[in-house]
């Protein structure tokens, strides 16, 4: 129920009472009948009353008001009633309907914003229009704090002024302070204006103390814990937030999101299923729950859902790049590239649009058309190491290992802990006969992580087989050799063989042919690779070790090497498609 503030009335406290009161308390036209009674019997000191029926009318109005109109209308009479004259005690009466009714105005422009049945484009007009009233309200009372905190509000909105949005909060907290529930609005606008994550979870926290079954404020705190990765407290926030509104669709998808991150798709397909019960016209939990049927294998059931979810928002791209996945991953890339295209023609820097795009161009072996892709995403996003990386795959496939290395520099100069820069770009220096820095980043990704077999066969891999005598160490190169084989269970052949290579270089020929053949009968008979490892032990069996090393031609540009060659390599090359190892999980949100 909507208020007005009221100020001292000393004849009327029996039906008017000080500070802001609710419509409720008053019962239409006959007490506001009795209290002009009481006013006029009062004042015996009057300085004019012929504005008196405007008052009057102007309290009726607002009594009955329920559209912005009915608002208008009451301030129109209020100024009428002051400029026709009343009482010392009625004028201010109507000074503070007046001002109460701003208040009040701007407060349904602010509900229209922040909860309109459907989205309102027109909102920063509205947020204009509601800014005025409330800053002409605090001009006349500044110690109005829901004015402070409806500004505050309004401001942290796109374009707004930040600096005004936090110096209105920190009034609204000195304002509102025996009101919890505004305490806790307040606190939560200040975590929102918060950069500091610390800072954020203190303000949420301190809200939820101050209003702990409030579901917005739950509801706050909890999606604040969502988009940080902590799923368990989000469901323990969002979980009380729907005891108290079980019927709130927006909770119920949120907390379906919290439960596929943890991969209860139970739970989450529960969440979704009940989202879509309340809202059905709504495309938000069919997409959610298209996510978890994916994950499933439940292809049909995913494609049905994001067919609806496409029909209801036909403008947005996220349903149709999930849909192009789900066809990519099907096998169907035709199909997953149509949708691709749909949304890039429509916003062509779209990001998941372009990521999938290049993916598909990278697994058809088109490096140049995946290139282009990824390079439009790393424009957009210029300190983003794992972008950085995935160019440096690229141009690595592409047969470009120096600029694949410029790349993968950069990534590692974003973050040196990036375990798979770190790899590439030792695949790149190795493919153009760097070992010795080659060395420095497989220790460096060694370091990181220290079971990985790719890792552990490509240093030991060196370590055995580099021309330079200085480099080579056949002792740790057994070693690791080793453990590579043990990680792989002995069943790669590249892997076997580099254990061969181990032995011969310690001068161990007789185990370097065994591992050797071992590695020979591991392999694809019809295979490139056999022909490679068969070289190797015949060169164990006349006791020689092996010697190795890359010179790739640097291809003049990605065009030019968009199908690579059909010759295999010794030690298979990272394949570019393959998924980024330290890319953190995909959220349900992150499209």
């Amino acid at each position: 129920m909507r208020s007005f503030r009221l100020h001292s009335f000393r004849s009327i406290a029996s039906c008017l009472v000080m500070g802001t009161f609710s419509i409720a308390t008053l019962n239409g036209p006959s007490c506001n009948f009795f209290v002009l009674k009481a006013m006029a019997a009062q004042d015996d000191s009057l300085e004019g009353d012929a504005g008196q029926p405007d008052l009057d009318a102007a309290i009726d109005a607002k009594l009955s008001s329920q559209n912005l109109e009915d608002f208008d209308r009451v301030l129109e009479l209020c100024k009428t009633a002051i400029k026709k004259g009343l009482p010392k005690d009625s004028k201010q009466f109507a000074e503070d309907l007046y001002t109460g009714t701003l208040v009040d105005r701007a407060g349904m422009v602010v509900e229209a914003i922040f909860d309109p049945p459907s989205p309102n484009e027109q909102w920063p007009r509205m947020r204009k229009y509601a800014l005025r009233d409330l800053d002409e309200a605090i001009s006349r009372d500044p110690k109005l704090g829901e004015a402070h905190l409806m500004i505050a509000k309004l401001e942290r909105l796109p374009g707004g002024d930040l600096q005004r949005a936090k110096k209105a909060v920190d009034s609204a907290l000195e304002l509102v302070a025996n009101d919890n529930l505004q305490m806790a609005q307040a606190h939560v606008l200040r975590g929102d204006l918060e950069e500091d994550r610390e800072s954020r979870q203190s303000d949420y926290d301190k809200a939820v103390e101050l209003a702990p079954r409030d579901k917005d404020i739950r509801r706050s705190r909890g999606l604040f814990h969502l988009l940080g990765d902590e799923f368990e407290k989000a469901i323990a926030d969002l979980g009380v937030a729907i005891e108290e509104d079980p019927k709130d669709a927006g909770l119920h998808e949120a907390l379906g999101m919290a439960q596929l991150m943890l991969e209860k798709l139970d739970d989450a397909e529960k969440s979704f299923d009940r989202a879509v019960e309340l809202e059905p016209d709504s495309s938000g939990p069919r997409l959610q729950r298209a996510r978890v049927l994916a994950l499933r294998g439940e292809s049909p059931k995913a494609l049905a859902d994001l067919e609806k979810a496409i029909q209801l928002e036909p403008n947005d791209a996220i349903p149709l790049v999930l849909r192009a996945r789900i066809h990519q991953q099907a096998g169907d890339t035709d199909s997953a590239k149509q949708d691709l295209e749909q949304v890039l023609e429509k916003f062509p820097d779209h990001p998941a649009a372009l990521e999938l795009r290049g993916l598909i161009a990278a697994d058809a072996n088109d490096y140049a058309s995946a290139i282009r892709d990824f390079q439009k995403l790393a424009a957009q996003n210029l300190d983003d190491p794992l972008l950085a990386g995935q160019l440096g795959m690229l141009y690595l496939a592409a047969k470009q290992p120096r600029e694949a290395i410029r790349r993968f520099s950069r990534a590692i100069e974003l973050d040196d802990a990036q375990f798979a820069s770190r790899r590439g770009r030792s695949d790149a220096l190795i493919s153009i006969g760097n070992h010795e820095e080659a060395i420095v980043d497989l220790e460096k990704a060694l370091q990181l992580k220290p079971l990985d077999s790719g890792v552990l066969n490509n240093l030991s891999w060196l370590l055995s087989t580099s021309p330079d005598d200085a480099l080579r160490d056949g002792k740790r190169a057994i070693e690791l050799a080793t453990k590579a084989c043990e990680q792989t269970e002995w069943k790669e052949a590249h892997i076997i063989s580099t254990l061969a290579a181990g032995y011969a270089e310690t001068g161990d020929f007789e185990e370097a042919k065994k591992y050797s053949a071992k590695a020979v009968e591991a392999s694809d008979v019809k295979s490139e690779v056999q022909k490679q490892l068969q070289n190797e032990l015949t060169n164990y069996e006349a006791g020689k070790p092996w010697r190795e090393k890359q010179e790739m031609a640097e291809s003049e540009d990605s065009e030019s090497a968009t199908m690579p060659s059909d010759t295999k390599k010794s030690k298979p090359q990272p394949k570019p498609s393959s998924p980024d190892p330290d890319r953190k999980v995909r959220r349900p949100f992150d499209d």
